[in-house]
């Protein structure tokens, strides 16, 4: 017959299970971030709290002290205690980050706290050596002072033997790091944190203030999900895109999670202008705080790409798109865009094509053929009309601020192209259409002309680097496009027309790049012919001085 029997056991863990909590892979940064983190929860309401950390490199101790409300007795022994923790919706609320944030940067740790109107100050040592030998998790000592000063409150926490070594720019680094993690804290100024000698500052954002007037280019938001909780924040744009430091911090209770995190778009060149801020107090996070739990369905929820996070953020990252296009597109691009145009209109003037699409007298002609074109084939009774497609007029010479003349007299020209007998200046841009779904777009009016815009949204445009040639052919099919409107023909007609220019200014493009080649070419033999006269003169000089 079997029986079964009930015992019980002890399962108090291990005394080594106290060391080995602190060799969880934590960096001094994030151990000192656990620290800060129970400071801020201890801090005294409607008052500024102090925090300062000091590295003693000669003593080989570092210390985190505070002017919060302190712990009483009980608490006080409860700090002792593994995972015990009786905080709600605060930023230490697993009772491990104390002893794990202690016992990975040194062997031995000292708490000192006392509270406001006590007299009493309550003092617990953790010596690794001495645990491992003769701890007892049921009899730890805690010492208690009396005499102290009533008016004081805080908690000191000393930590000794540390596990890292100390080096010059420690101080520094851990400065600028808590400067970023506590950053809202610090800017609403309920939390101060000094490190050494000098206090945490959050490093100021470059951003295009364009983007948001209102708030210095920050835009501030707040968002419901699809499961009822908010998340609330703000978004800009950098002025200059940085290669890996874009994207959000991501606060949870006011502590750093992630740093430059791509929530709502995704890691991309023309993204890396975006920054900002966003707040996930609803999302668990893991028991060491370093990162959100990400199988969690809230967690999920921000990451989700058809979500409503994602969908709010679609206009930023189009604005950021454009933002970054709009840098590849500097003086040097619009001069030679300036140039390419020139020379479309110079090749259009050699094209006796389309003088028929300028010309509507000269259409009669051509259908007529008898007088003086009587045998004549259409391309070449095109050819014997001396009127041009392209007229140019010089602008008035520009003038300074007191009406004057300006000293470096230049004339601008300016081509005019004749679309069935009517004048059109052609201008280009490249712009934004707040599309991606059109290559280009154009304005036609009689009194300004012709207005070509490049869509640099396009997906097209972030493919090429040769932005001149995108510009040019935009231009050559616009004013196809045109010819082809005002003169009622044919939509099959504009690729003719449009591939004739491009082909025609190519040609073009090619010869004048030929002359100046040959140009250059003529100007470095003249400079050496120059510099090889001045040296036979020195020659004949030198000569001439000596006596015979």
């Amino acid at each position: 017959m079997t029986m079964i029997k009930t015992k019980e056991i002890n399962i108090l863990p291990d005394r080594s299970l106290m060391p080995k909590i602190g060799q969880t892979g934590y960096s001094v940064l994030q151990a000192i971030s656990e620290l800060v983190d129970n400071s801020i929860d201890a801090r005294e309401n409607e008052k500024v709290l102090t925090v300062e950390i000091f590295f003693d490199s000669n003593k080989g101790m570092v210390e985190v002290s505070d002017d919060g409300i302190g712990m009483n007795e009980q608490t006080a022994a409860n700090s002792m205690k593994l995972a015990h923790s009786v905080k709600k919706n605060k930023l230490g609320e697993f009772g491990l980050g104390l002893k794990t944030a202690a016992t990975s940067l040194g062997k031995n740790f000292q708490i000192i706290t006392t509270q406001k109107g006590s007299n009493e100050e309550f003092i617990m040592e953790y010596d690794e050596d001495k645990w491992l030998k003769s701890g007892d998790w049921t009899k730890h000592e805690m010492k208690i002072k009396s005499g102290v000063n009533e008016r004081r409150s805080g908690t000191t926490i000393r930590i000794k033997d540390l596990h890292f070594k100390h080096y010059g720019n420690l101080p520094g680094n851990i400065r600028k790091d808590l400067a970023a993690r506590f950053a809202p804290f610090i800017e609403n100024g309920e939390v101060k944190i000094k490190v050494n000698t000098k206090w945490c500052e959050p490093e100021a954002l470059d951003l295009k203030t364009e983007y948001y007037p209102d708030a210095a280019g920050k835009e501030p938001f707040r968002i419901k999900l699809e499961s009822g909780n908010e998340v609330y924040g703000w978004r800009g744009l950098l002025k200059k895109g940085s290669i890996n430091e874009y994207g959000f911090r991501v606060f949870r209770r006011g502590r750093l999670i992630m740093q430059f995190a791509k929530l709502g778009f995704n890691p991309h060149p023309e993204a890396r202008q975006i920054v900002g801020e966003i707040h996930l107090d609803h999302v668990p996070v893991t028991h060491n705080k370093r990162e959100f739990i990400e199988e969690s369905p809230l967690y999920r929820e921000i990451t989700n790409e058809e979500g409503i996070f994602w969908k709010f953020m679609k206009d930023l990252v189009r604005e950021a798109r454009t933002s970054e296009r709009k840098t590849r597109i500097d003086q040097g691009v619009l001069d030679k865009m300036e140039i390419q145009k020139d020379n479309i209109m110079k090749a259009i003037k050699k094209i006796p094509q389309l003088k028929e699409y300028a010309f509507p007298d000269l259409k009669e002609k051509v259908r007529a053929k008898d007088g003086e074109n009587e045998g004549l084939t259409d391309l070449e009774i095109e050819k014997r009309d001396p009127r041009d497609i392209v007229t140019i007029e010089e602008e008035p010479t520009p003038r300074d601020e007191q009406n004057r003349k300006s000293k470096k007299s230049q004339v601008r020209r300016t081509y005019y192209i004749t679309v069935n007998g009517k004048k059109f200046k052609v201008t280009h841009d490249f712009v934004d259409l707040k599309t991606d779904e059109v290559l280009k777009d154009k304005d036609v009016d009689d009194e300004t002309g012709i207005h070509v815009f490049t869509n640099i949204a396009f997906p097209g445009f972030a493919n090429t680097t040769d932005h001149v040639f995108y510009g040019a052919w935009n231009i050559a099919e616009a004013i196809a496009e045109v010819m082809v409107d005002k003169n009622k023909r044919s939509p099959e007609e504009i690729i003719k027309i449009r591939d004739l220019i491009l082909k025609s200014s190519a040609e073009l493009t090619q010869e004048l790049d030929e002359v100046e080649k040959e140009k250059k070419i003529a100007e470095r033999l003249k400079k050496e012919y120059e510099e090889k006269i001045v040296k036979i003169n020195e020659i004949e000089k030198k000569h001439a001085d000596i006596k015979i």
